[in-house]
């Protein structure tokens, strides 16, 4: 049998366990379902094949434009049945890689010295106007 002391030692750690306890934020159902949402919302990273709204969340394009490039032929899809569209994403970081864009330093300058004579232009005409 336990001792009184034992006994005292016990009440007084359930006691402070209590306190803790207490001191614990609890996270809102909501708070976590809207997490659950986001990882299911972005299991399409681990999918070969994506389906139309995987295929703008991964874009980051709307569904609106996502179809035109469809209807347009613009960018590969597979349409197996006639109706639904799917996308095999490797496929599709190839489209995306098609039309590589790169900034020359000669671009780069030429386009601020047109800024900066822009600049200059709108400063003279209003210099003219007072």
């Amino acid at each position: 049998m336990a001792s009184k002391k034992e006994i005292e030692r016990l009440e007084k750690r359930i006691e402070l366990l209590e306190m803790e306890i207490k001191q614990l934020k609890t996270v809102e159902p909501k708070a976590i379902n809207e997490r659950f949402k986001l990882i299911e919302e972005t299991l399409y990273s681990t999918k070969d094949i994506l389906n139309m709204k995987e295929v703008g969340q991964y874009l980051d394009i709307s569904q609106s434009l996502l179809y035109k490039l469809t209807c347009n032929g613009e960018i590969p899809h597979f349409k197996p049945r006639g109706k639904m569209i799917f996308f095999e994403k490797k496929v599709l970081v190839e489209w995306i890689k098609q039309n590589p864009s790169y900034v020359s330093k000669e671009t780069s300058d030429s386009h601020s010295i047109e800024l900066n004579t822009a600049d200059n232009n709108e400063e003279d005409l209003k210099e003219e106007q007072h």
